[in-house]
């Protein structure tokens, strides 16, 4: 199968995993379609079509939607990285000149202003609860996909994980290298120029922030993605100052540990954060974690099953726990090495600290 991913925003899609011989079946509306036009007609106008100038001369687009009453618009960091200028075009039409305020590319997060004056008949879109998110669930995606604007799309809450690892590689999708925990998965159709936008529920609340997707090689497509709504409300007011914003980062690339992947390499757990690489230069490497030589995991690297006494039995965890602290900060880390376990103190540094980046 061909496996390549991609973000959404502009003329850059990504392309993963083809699916052969799946059947296509007929079905009537699965969803209350009153319920959807209203929830939809309520939402549009407080969403917008970001068109982005860059230095180069290129022009993009992507999507975004209004927080509060302020003139401040949410978008993807991916979005607006490198933009000369930023114009802001409203549902009736309008175009505004928006300034971009704070920023949090390891987040994939980041927030614009508009003139407060120009848009003094906007409703703000409300953010919901994104931990009490389940499969099934109602998602509606509204964005500028193609230049088509307040183009909507509807489908389900598929499961709520960490971004996959191949969005977090440099190649394929800068902007999330660092995974973000409790990514919400969609079916959701979503195309070029979504980036940005919200995915809603039922109740026109934003769950998430729709960030990448994936497609097959044949031009079908499949999951997408959204940064949880939590993740943007515990960033908000940081967002409304013009800085960008560091994450504390460990500085390995890791892998959330299963029964079954425990099982196959013998290191004696089922639950934990295996650790693939130790990225030179940082944290992890100082205090000397090991990661895996090997491109099939073989056991020889280290696994974290707790942060400060506080255990992690996952990505999304561990970096749900960094979250909360702040570059510098050190932290002591229970591993276990070939089957003994140990504890190692951790500086954290602030993410990237890649060469280059």
């Amino acid at each position: 199968m061909a496996l390549v991913v991609g973000l959404i925003a502009g003329a850059a899609i990504g392309v993963v995993i083809e699916r052969r011989g799946v059947p296509e079946i007929a079905s009537g509306p699965t969803y209350d379609e009153a319920a959807v036009t209203s929830l939809f007609e309520r939402a549009a106008p407080s969403v917008v079509e970001l068109i982005i100038h860059r230095w180069d001369g290129t022009l993009d687009t992507g999507a975004g939607f209004f927080v509060d009453t302020d003139g401040h618009v949410v978008t993807n960091s991916h979005v607006v990285d490198g933009a000369s200028s930023i114009d802001v075009s409203l549902s009736d039409g309008r175009v505004l000149e928006g300034s971009l305020l704070g920023s949090s590319p390891s987040d994939d997060l980041a927030m614009l202003s508009v003139d407060p004056d120009q848009v003094t008949d906007v409703r703000p879109l409300a953010l919901a609860d994104s931990s009490r998110l389940r499969a099934g669930q109602l998602a509606v995606a509204i964005g500028s996909p193609l230049r088509m604007r307040n183009f909507l799309s509807v489908g389900v809450v598929a499961g709520v994980g960490d971004s996959p690892p191949l969005l977090r590689d440099r190649a394929a999708a800068p902007a999330l290298q660092r995974p973000i925990p409790n990514m919400v998965w969609t079916d959701a159709a979503l195309l070029p120029g979504n980036s940005g936008g919200p995915l809603l529920n039922s109740e026109g609340e934003v769950i998430g922030v729709t960030s990448a997707v994936q497609v097959s090689a044949q031009g079908e497509f499949g999951i997408g993605f959204a940064v949880p709504s939590n993740i943007l409300a515990s960033l908000l007011p940081r967002l409304r100052e013009p800085r960008v914003l560091s994450r504390a980062w460990l500085g390995v690339r890791g892998t959330s540990l299963t029964r079954e992947l425990g099982e196959a390499m013998g290191i004696g757990a089922d639950a934990g954060v295996y650790v693939r690489e130790v990225i030179p230069g940082t944290g992890a490497s100082d205090a000397g974690l090991l990661g895996d030589p090997f491109r099939v995991p073989s056991g020889r690297g280290d696994v974290i099953v707790a942060a400060d006494g506080r255990a992690v039995a996952s990505v999304s965890e561990m970096v749900d726990y960094f979250n909360t602290l702040d570059p510098g900060r050190r932290v002591d880390l229970t591993i276990l090495r070939r089957g003994a376990e140990r504890t190692v103190e951790v500086t954290l540094g602030a993410w990237p600290e890649l060469p280059g980046g």
